[in-house]
């Protein structure tokens, strides 16, 4: 079944597998195409390097989270 994306408005369908574990991997791949999540993926690197996150603090999963919200227009 076709889906939305809700970041470029493209119709197409969805990921063959949730991009990522839990509910929320679950929301991407229903609600996103596989580009915008190609480009998404090409921003958290720019993200992490940026800020110089450390991928082994747990609050820099918190902060990529919320970052891929809005970037993949997730947030109600």
């Amino acid at each position: 079944m076709p889906i939305t994306c809700r970041r470029c408005g493209t119709v197409s369908e969805p990921m063959p597998a949730p991009p990522m574990p839990g509910s929320l991997g679950e929301k991407v791949q229903q609600s996103v195409c596989g580009p915008c999540w190609q480009e998404w993926l090409r921003m958290q690197v720019m993200i992490i390097n940026e800020y110089r996150l450390s991928l082994a603090d747990p609050q820099t999963r918190t902060i990529l989270t919320q970052h891929m919200e809005e970037f993949l227009h997730l947030k109600p």
